[in-house]
């Protein structure tokens, strides 16, 4: 059994990179029956099932991986950072790769814990050939800015005054460099947003073996293949929207965080944002039905995104009131002025459930829906101040029931109109049907045990219609 360590250089998309490359190595030399990566908190472990005596392949085929990828005809076109060059060597960002160079992972045989970055140190702590930064914009190493640490004393620069300056950019041995570039070939997912490249590098929390690696091999060259150009959705929308454009990432991201890395070229690549998000809640909705995937559709086809970023804080954050928030955009966003787009009811009942926590004897209650339909016909009719209204009611207040009751009147003279309309032959296309006396005294009762349940649940369940439905009848 041999072992093999990242150098907890404290940069966790640099950390996973290293680990996905020495993973790579370990696969190709001996199949992935044989390889598993253990987190152990800060960096990683990359067990092979071999004897010491075969350490020799290791090598070996770490060099033939170099020379295949780093030559000009191999590199990927599509990576940012990544440049090509002339036939005798390959030069990759800050690496510049020569066909006899000769490389061995002989350091990575112990773990590296308690050590500190020194000034012109690599901050992996080998003591080999430096290259690149790591701080700065490097694709090999970590998408961050090199500004980590500024001088106490303020400095002066052309007459104008700064607090600080930048400190020299981290180095990196060549070798990392080299072990996290294909990481990122092998296990990273690079698409475009807009303008923008977006990377997205797995991160796990759980023992990973060699035939869940191959999944995300194949998943990031699926990625990869596609090409796919998102709208220019904001930057906080990237993981949920990713993850609902490959449902198969559902069971293969299942125990992953992401690192998100935003770039956008400005004289070389400027770095917009990076983020360090888990994605449990995500994968949770993703899954649940296929309603939910073609919900979010909907919302990236309207390309007014208010209602998509709400679901999002209403997914990641729990946030309740971003949940009716997002009902209320939805079906005003998606909608058009001939027809009322409404939430599936398979959404709408994951939402109050997961979130929301509402009990199924209040969702599922008939006195309830009833209440709701006649809530959904004025939101067909753009009339959304009833809704609003009881959205914003309070319990210490008499407004959920006066409200209703307004409501209810309004509604009356409507059905009255209505049945007017049909006497004289008119075509009546939203049918209007109150609900029973005894269903409205059956939902007062509901508010009086429990007030936000039932206020939620009958707004959410009004912003909703199952997909083949026989109410206007």
């Amino acid at each position: 059994m041999v072992t093999l360590y990242t150098p907890a250089t404290g940069f966790p998309d640099l950390e996973v990179k290293i680990a996905y490359g020495l993973a790579r190595v370990a696969i190709e030399a001996f199949g992935i029956e044989k390889v598993s990566i253990h987190n152990n908190g800060g960096f990683y472990s990359i067990i092979i099932d071999i004897n010491e005596s075969e350490w020799g392949k290791v090598d070996k085929t770490f060099n033939l991986v170099c020379r295949r990828l780093l030559s000009s005809e191999y590199i990927p076109l599509n990576t940012p950072g990544i440049k090509k060059s002339g036939k005798k060597g390959g030069f990759v960002g800050n690496i510049t790769f020569k066909v006899n160079d000769n490389f061995s992972l002989n350091v990575y045989d112990h773990p590296f814990l308690m050590k500190k970055n020194e000034k012109d140190k690599p901050v992996c702590g080998h003591k080999l050939e430096k290259v690149g930064t790591v701080l700065g914009l490097a694709a090999e190493s970590g998408y961050h800015h090199s500004r980590d640490k500024l001088d106490s004393e303020p400095k002066k620069d052309r007459g104008r005054y700064y607090i600080g300056r930048p400190s020299s950019p981290k180095k990196l041995c060549k070798t990392c460099a080299l072990l996290a570039l294909l990481g990122m070939w092998y296990a990273s997912f690079i698409f475009s947003v807009a303008d923008k490249e977006v990377i997205v590098i797995p991160v796990p929390n759980q023992e990973l073996t060699g035939h869940k690696l191959q999944e995300i091999f194949a998943l990031q060259h699926q990625v990869r293949k596609e090409k796919e150009r998102f709208k220019n959705i904001p930057q906080i929308l990237i993981p949920l929207v990713f993850l609902s454009k490959i449902p198969s990432s559902a069971d293969i991201l299942e125990g992953f965080d992401l690192f998100v890395a935003v770039l956008s070229r400005q004289q070389g690549y400027h770095i917009d944002g990076l983020y360090l998000i888990e994605i449990e809640r995500y994968l949770n909705f993703i899954k649940y039905s296929p309603y939910n995937i073609a919900t979010i559709e909907l919302m990236l086809k309207s390309e007014d995104y208010g209602s998509l970023q709400e679901l999002n804080k209403t997914i990641y954050y729990l946030e309740l009131d971003s949940l009716l928030k997002f009902a209320r955009l939805y079906v005003r966003e998606t909608s058009t002025d001939n027809w009322a787009n409404f939430l599936y009811l398979d959404t709408a009942n994951y939402l109050l459930k997961e979130v929301g926590m509402i009990p199924a004897n209040i969702i599922e209650n008939k006195a309830l829906q009833s209440l709701a339909r006649i809530l959904r016909y004025f939101i067909r009719e753009r009339k959304y101040g009833y809704a609003d209204d009881i959205r914003n009611a309070r319990k210490d207040s008499k407004d959920f029931e006066e409200t209703i009751v307004k409501m209810l009147r309004e509604g009356e003279l409507r059905r009255v109109q209505q049945e007017q309309d049909r006497q004289a032959g008119k075509e009546v296309k939203n049918c209007i049907c109150l609900p029973k006396e005894e269903e409205i005294k059956e939902v007062f009762r509901l508010a009086n045990d429990d007030f936000e349940s039932t206020k939620i649940a009958l707004v959410m369940l009004a912003f909703s219609l199952p997909s083949k439905s026989g109410e206007e009848i």
